[in-house]
């Protein structure tokens, strides 16, 4: 069997898509199991669309997720140059052969290509047998009057360059295929295998768009996603692993992966779903690793050692890292407090029996904490769910913190007495 050689297609004209990531983990799942070739290829010919730097941002990102490629921009190799923009005597050269054969023509500049008006069919690696009538390809553009290529004929010429022997695409491009295999016959070169797996959809199960929906990978970065988890997610999205496991790392996917388990539906980008198998992974990880993820992520000056002791306290409460600075702020924030931030009557008691109690507890620890906290609420006869809230808009003044005790032991006793007391002020 000849090199197994797939291309991943990004055009730099924004933010890294989540839409390209996907496509590039099909991509590269295919060529990895079968010791294939990855070519990263730069369409940047639209140069009125390009953003600076959206080109750093396409490697920064794929690498984040761990997705790696043989040949690209950044890395060279023999089938270079890798930026389309940098191939347009290529394309020149090839739409004057086609010209010269009788294929296209020039029209106020530009050139087109002739409908061959031949039915075109192709086995489709993921949805079977697909034909058009040789009517529905309609004469063309393939090279603009600027000199520049179409998408249409760019993708042609550099896939028959390049060696692809697979092209796997989104299904969007299903009705392009038709005018790519009449460009591969008129250059007379065996077209690569097609495959054109689902697109990502929208909760209202449109197309994601740019405009409208979360796609930027920088913005799941920064908001505390694992790369592991967001490549689990676009994998379990359109493609369902064999013993069907939601869990799974980037290599067990590869290893799994064949074409005929892809989904032919589209599925929907639901990021409570995401969240949940982020959350997964952040209880799985090692208090330690966790601890140095979310002190490069929290925006306050913390330490490693700090977040040590309090990981435990949040592992099972947060399903992204950006969950992690609202819960533990209060730890070097003093809350703001006033009498209307408790909603207890009773909470001037609770407040004054509390530190009565742990003003005399002997060991600054969690188990002499628990027990004369205990002693004091069956004593008074306090409701219990009531006397921890009390404490808990005291000392963090928020009612969603870490269970509080715990969270008492880390504060340490001399700044848990002195929030109390202030407290006690505020309720007099």
């Amino acid at each position: 069997m000849a090199k197994i050689r797939v291309r991943i297609a990004p055009s730099p004209t924004g933010f890294a898509h989540v839409g390209t990531a996907y496509t590039a983990l099909f991509n590269y799942a295919f060529a990895r199991k079968l010791d294939g070739d990855i070519v990263l290829r730069l369409e940047d010919t639209d140069t009125k669309r390009e953003v600076e730097g959206a080109e750093e941002a396409i490697y920064l990102n794929l690498d984040w997720l761990g997705v790696s490629w043989d040949e690209g921009p950044d890395k060279g190799g023999a089938f270079g140059p890798y930026r389309q923009s940098e191939r347009l005597d290529l394309y020149q050269k090839k739409a004057k052969e086609l010209v010269d054969k009788g294929l296209a023509y020039e029209d106020e500049g530009a050139v087109r290509f002739k409908n061959p008006g031949e039915d075109i069919s192709w086995n489709d690696l993921i949805r079977g047998e697909i034909t058009f009538p040789g009517q529905e390809v309609q004469d063309f553009v393939i090279l603009k009057s600027d000199g520049f290529p179409t998408f249409h004929f760019a993708v042609v010429v550099d896939d028959i360059a390049m060696e692809i022997s697979h092209v796997i695409r989104g299904e969007d491009h299903i009705s392009n295929t038709p005018k790519h295999l009449a460009l591969f016959r008129a250059f007379s070169a065996a077209p690569p295998e097609f495959a054109h797996f689902p697109t990502l959809r929208s909760q209202d199960k449109t197309k994601l768009s740019k405009r409208r929906d979360p796609v930027d990978l920088g913005l799941y970065r920064k908001e505390g996603y694992l790369p592991e988890a967001l490549v689990n997610f676009l994998c379990l999205l359109g493609w369902s692993h064999p013993e069907e496991k939601e869990i799974f790392s980037l290599s067990e996917f590869v290893e799994n992966f064949t074409l005929e388990r892809v989904r032919k539906s589209g599925p929907v980008f639901d990021v409570k779903k995401l969240d949940w198998i982020n959350g997964m992974y952040i209880r799985q990880m090692e208090d330690e690793v966790l601890a140095r993820l979310l002190n490069d992520h929290i925006t306050a000056d913390t330490s490693v050692e700090f977040l040590k002791t309090a990981v435990p306290l949040i592992k099972e409460r947060i399903n992204k890292l950006e969950d992690a600075e609202p819960l533990l702020s209060f730890f070097w924030n003093h809350p703001t407090i006033g009498r209307e931030t408790f909603i207890d009557e009773s909470s001037a008691g609770h407040i004054a029996d509390a530190l009565v109690t742990l003003r005399r507890t002997p060991e600054w620890n969690l188990d002499e904490i628990n027990s004369s906290l205990s002693k004091t609420i069956e004593e008074k006869s306090f409701k219990t769910g009531n006397f921890y809230m009390t404490l808990r808009l005291a000392l963090a003044g928020t009612k969603i913190t870490p269970p509080i005790n715990e969270s008492m032991v880390i504060l340490g006793k001399d700044e848990v007495l002195h929030r109390l007391e202030e407290a006690q002020k505020v309720l007099l």
